[in-house]
């Protein structure tokens, strides 16, 4: 690319040599003036034709001008020639002049070249954050007049001398091409590689040692050529403001990583907390997982407080961005937690005096410009940032129950929610507005109101009428069940009654032939009161199942009940040429419900399941009760039959109310059923089985007690 000062040089020369044919020009005019005027006409034709320029006279060309023009001997003088000579040399001194000042230039308009030495990466807060100040500081002041370049030492993850040798080897062969204008370390361990490799790599370099405790770096670090900003962080101050606000604290946890500088400030810590020893009890994550210290941190007892120190990397090898991970943590910790740099305030931490990550980075940025304009290094002061007045973070104060008054004098109390009058205070004048309008209209809206107030009570009376006729529905299907089961009921009373009339007529021919003693006559007598116990139990049984009223909860045995319903359905069974079989599990929980409300349930399922086999031959036909414990509280009854099973088309619809398909059915059976079972908090379902017939099968809590 031609520069600006070599265009300047080629138009100066350019003027010179003009000049210098000018010179030769004028000498040359005595001789051409006594010739003929026509062949002056012709030279100078040719003159222009050849571009040059002869004062006074039109254009004349240059081989015509040497012949005729040539001046006579002796009228060349030595003056003209030193003249010449002259003007040339001016020429060389000016374009020398020029050369010079551009060089000058280009390297002045040269951009700068800083290198960036990160500890941990470019992602690694609090590092994060006074390098990215540092950067849109420096680029905002040197604009595109500097050329940053970074490089990362990843200390969590090597920090081992092998891969130190290795990083410098490395440096020294890309300094090859890029020298950089100056170094800025970021971090401890950044810092510490320059200042131990810097005769290796940077002997000549200015050094900006940023965000590096300077109690941490080799003694005389800075004092060659080299500039310090940074902090001292004094770990008594934060144990202080923790147990200004928190002064029943008995426990800290410090969250700490596993990586060599992270171990250092656990000791440094460690130190520092040694006055304090006596009333609290240190516990420190440095050997745990992150998993673990969630998991930790979420079971701390009363008391408690967390201090997040520093976290790169944890014991089981897992690099980590503290600020993220201070939000997880955050999200299930049990107690408060405080840390120490100002922009974690709203990613967790209470709060207290802070140190300002990112003036640190300004500040470098600053004192960066200055030696990158010429200042020496050396002739900075270290500068040390100092800390914020006390800050915290409200919606932390509020989450822990930590009083303002606790609070240092001075304090900023940040993130303060506003008040509901703050938030919707156009809301709320809109809404008092419609309540004065709403006002004028509180006569209609009562009258309203005293009509909704009748449609409820109508409601209600509809509700109330429905229930009884529920209750009606219910009691008028189990008297129709009895009315099917006449034949068994008849069968069932008939054989106490036979054994009663056989027992008296016994009796009766003992007393008569007077043979028997007392001992004979009493066996009789109470035979004749169990029978009457027995024919008392199945008309007390009718009269329970046709009575009115509310049911009757208590504990019932499953198995027993089914028995008791397969010997009232015998007779029926005969009567339909089917066998009942049942399957009862041993140790079946009891259940509480009411009894004849459950049989009914049995029985009406056991009486479909005999009307289902009308089309079975009668050598087939099968009734299965069984019943089982389903290992979640509940017991499973089902009753399965080998009849045609159950139409798709009528497999939604089976416990719909007055739906059947029988022809005198009434649709109420099922329907009335699955009111039963699910009053009693239970289900009932129906499916076909593979090898013909249906099965149904219900579920029922059992009892707590």
């Amino acid at each position: 690319m031609r520069t600006d000062w070599a265009s300047r040089a080629e138009l100066v020369f350019s003027r010179m040599k003009v000049d210098t044919q000018t010179c030769f020009s004028l000498h040359s005019q005595t001789a051409t003036d006594k010739a003929h005027h026509s062949l002056l006409v012709n030279r100078n034709d040719h003159a222009w034709a050849a571009g040059l320029c002869v004062s006074g006279a039109p254009p004349a060309s240059a081989a015509t001008g040497v012949a005729l023009k040539g001046p006579k001997p002796g009228r060349l003088q030595l003056c003209d020639i030193r003249k010449v000579l002259r003007a040339q040399f001016s020429v060389l001194v000016v374009i020398a002049a020029m050369a010079f000042l551009g060089l000058k230039n280009a390297a002045a308009d040269e951009p700068k070249r800083v290198l960036l030495v990160h500890s941990f990466g470019s992602a690694s807060p609090p590092f994060t954050v006074e390098s990215t100040a540092f950067e849109t500081e420096l680029v905002g002041k040197m604009g595109d007049r500097v050329d940053l370049d970074e490089v990362s030492l990843d200390m969590a993850r090597y920090p081992d001398r092998e891969m130190q040798e290795a990083i410098v080897d490395y440096l020294q062969k890309r300094q090859a091409k890029w020298q950089p204008d100056l170094v800025v370390p970021i971090g401890a361990p950044a810092s510490i590689f320059v200042a131990t490799y810097r005769d290796r790599l940077f002997p000549e370099t200015p050094i900006l040692y940023a965000s590096a405790d300077r109690r941490l770096l080799p003694p005389g670090a800075i004092e060659k050529n080299a500039a310090y900003v940074g902090q001292i962080y004094e770990i008594p101050d934060f144990l202080e403001d923790m147990l200004q606000i928190a002064p029943a604290t008995k426990n800290i946890v410090v969250i700490v990583g596993a990586t060599p500088l992270e171990r250092v400030w656990q000791g440094v810590f460690q130190k520092a907390a040694e006055p304090f020893t006596g009333r609290i009890n240190f516990t420190y994550f440095s050997d745990l997982s992150f998993k673990q210290m969630q998991e930790r941190v979420s079971t701390l007892p009363p008391d408690s407080y967390i201090f997040f120190l520093l976290l790169l990397r944890d014991a089981g090898g897992v690099t980590i961005n503290a600020d993220d991970a201070l939000q997880r943590l955050h999200a299930v910790a049990r107690a408060p937690i405080n840390g120490i740099f100002d922009h974690q305030l709203g990613l967790g931490i209470v709060g207290g005096r802070l140190y300002q990550s990112e003036r640190v980075g300004k500040a470098a940025a600053q004192i960066a410009t200055r030696i990158l304009r010429g200042e020496p290094a050396s002739s900075f002061s270290p500068t040390m940032i100092e800390r914020l007045p006390p800050r915290y973070d409200w919606r932390e104060l509020q989450r822990w129950k930590i009083s303002e008054k606790l609070l240092p004098p001075g304090s900023t109390v940040l993130f303060h929610e506003p008040t509901v009058w703050d938030r919707y205070r156009a809301w709320i004048i809109v809404g008092v507005s419609i309540c004065i309008l709403q006002a004028v209209l509180i006569t209609g809206l009562l009258a309203n109101l005293v009509k909704r107030r009748r449609a409820e009570r109508s409601l209600k009376q509809a509700e109330e009428e429905a229930r009884r006729n529920r209750e009606q529905m219910n009691l008028l299907s189990r008297v129709s069940l009895l009315g099917e089961m006449t034949a068994s009921l008849a069968h069932e009373l008939n054989q106490p009654l036979s054994g009663i009339i056989s027992n008296a007529h016994a009796g009766m021919r003992f007393i008569d032939r007077g043979k028997e003693g007392p001992a004979t006559l009493r066996e009789i007598l109470v035979d004749v009161v169990a029978d009457g116990h027995r024919a008392h139990e199945i008309i007390q049984n009718v009269r329970n199942t046709i009575k009115k009223g509310e049911p009757t909860r208590r504990r019932i045995n499953l198995n027993e009940l089914v028995t008791n319903v397969v010997h009232v359905v015998r007779p029926d069974a005969m009567g339909y040429s089917c066998e009942v079989e049942t399957s009862l599990a041993k140790d079946l929980p009891v259940i509480e419900g009411d009894p004849v409300q459950i049989q009914q349930v049995l029985v009406n399922l056991v009486s479909n399941a005999f009307d289902a086999m009308r089309q079975t031959p009668p050598g087939q036909r099968k009734v299965e009760i069984s019943t089982a414990g389903s290992g979640d509280g509940k017991v499973r009854l089902s009753v399965r039959d080998h009849g045609t099973g159950i139409r798709a088309e009528v497999q939604d619809r089976l416990f719909d109310q007055f739906f059947t398909t029988k022809e005198q059915g009434l649709g109420m059976g099922l329907a009335i059923v699955r009111s039963i079972v699910e009053s009693h908090g239970g289900d009932i379902q129906a499916e076909n089985v593979a090898d013909g017939g249906a099965r149904f099968y219900l579920t029922l809590p059992v009892t707590s007690h």
